[in-house]
C-alpha cells in the first residue's frame, strides 16, 4: 500500500460511480507527466497490524521503523514479520531482498548465506573507519525491496549495486546515525552477526569516550602540550 501526493488535486483522475477498471490507465500518463512516484510505501501485513490495532494508516506511527519499536509487533513478529525463512526457502510469492543506503551507494543483498557474507564484509568495512577523519553520509539505512522483475531478481544473486530509484518501492526497516559517537559506534558492531575484533586505535578512542555523555561525538585531535617561548634575556624554569 502506498500513497502517490499531488500538488494540484485537479490532475487527479476522477472514480466513477460505475466502472473504474481503466482508472490506472487514466492515472499513469499523469504520473507519468508530474513525475510523481510513490511515496509512504506500507507492507500489507504492517497495514494489516495497524488496522487491528487501531493505528492510523500512513502516520508517522505506521511506519515500519516505528512498527519495529511496538511490542506487540514484535511479538507478533510470526504473523507480521518479513517472513526471512519464508524467503530464504523460496516460498514467498514475492520475494523481497534487502537494501543497502549508504549516501549515493546502495547494495542489493539476496538473502543467501552468500549474500549474507557481503553483508558483514559490507559493515565491518564500515566499522573498521568508523573514526577516521573522512567525510561520509549522515546514516546507513537498511530497507527491504521487491523487485516485481523475476529477471532483475535473479540479476541481484548475491550482492549487486543498483540505483537509489529502486528504493521508491522499499520500505525502510532500520536507521544506523554515522556520527561518531560510542554509543553510534556499538550499535553498528550490533548489527554485525560476528563483530570484528578492535584495533588498538579503536580501543583507545573507545577508552576515551567511556564515562562521557552518549552524544558525544571523537574529535580526532591531538593534545599537544604548549612550551612557552623564550624571551630575550629570560630564562625558563623547569
Amino acid at each position: 500500500m502506498f500513497r502517490f501526493d499531488f500538488r494540484d488535486k485537479s490532475l487527479i483522475p476522477g472514480i466513477f460511480g460505475t466502472d473504474n477498471m481503466d482508472y490506472l490507465e487514466r492515472l499513469c500518463p499523469v504520473l507519468e507527466q508530474e513525475r510523481i512516484h510513490p511515496s509512504g510505501v506500507v507492507r500489507l501485513r504492517d497495514a494489516a497490524f495497524c488496522e487491528e490495532r487501531g493505528i492510523v494508516q500512513l502516520s508517522s506511527l505506521a511506519e515500519h521503523t516505528a512498527l519495529m519499536e511496538n511490542e506487540d509487533y514484535k511479538r507478533l513478529g510470526h504473523r507480521f514479520g518479513m517472513d526471512g525463512d519464508v524467503i530464504r526457502n523460496g516460498l514467498a510469492a514475492f520475494p523481497t531482498c534487502t537494501a543497502v543506503e549508504y549516501g549515493q551507494q546502495v547494495l542489493l543483498l539476496g538473502k543467501t548465506d552468500k549474500g549474507d557474507k557481503a553483508l558483514e564484509d559490507f559493515l565491518n568495512d564500515l566499522t573498521r573507519h568508523f573514526f577516521d577523519e573522512i567525510r561520509k553520509p549522515e546514516e546507513l539505512r537498511f530497507h527491504e525491496v521487491a523487485p516485481l522483475d523475476a529477471k532483475y531478481r535473479v540479476e541481484i544473486g548475491n550482492c549487486k549495486t543498483a540505483s537509489p530509484a529502486i528504493l521508491r518501492y522499499g520500505i525502510c526497516t532500520k536507521r544506523c546515525d554515522m556520527a561518531p559517537t560510542l554509543r553510534n559506534f556499538n550499535r553498528l558492531r550490533n548489527l554485525q552477526p560476528m563483530s570484528a575484533p578492535l584495533t588498538k586505535e579503536q580501543e583507545r578512542i573507545v577508552s576515551s569516550l567511556v564515562g562521557l555523555p552518549d552524544n558525544v561525538q571523537f574529535q580526532n585531535v591531538e593534545m599537544k602540550v604548549r612550551t612557552p617561548a623564550k624571551r630575550k634575556g629570560q630564562g625558563i624554569n623547569i
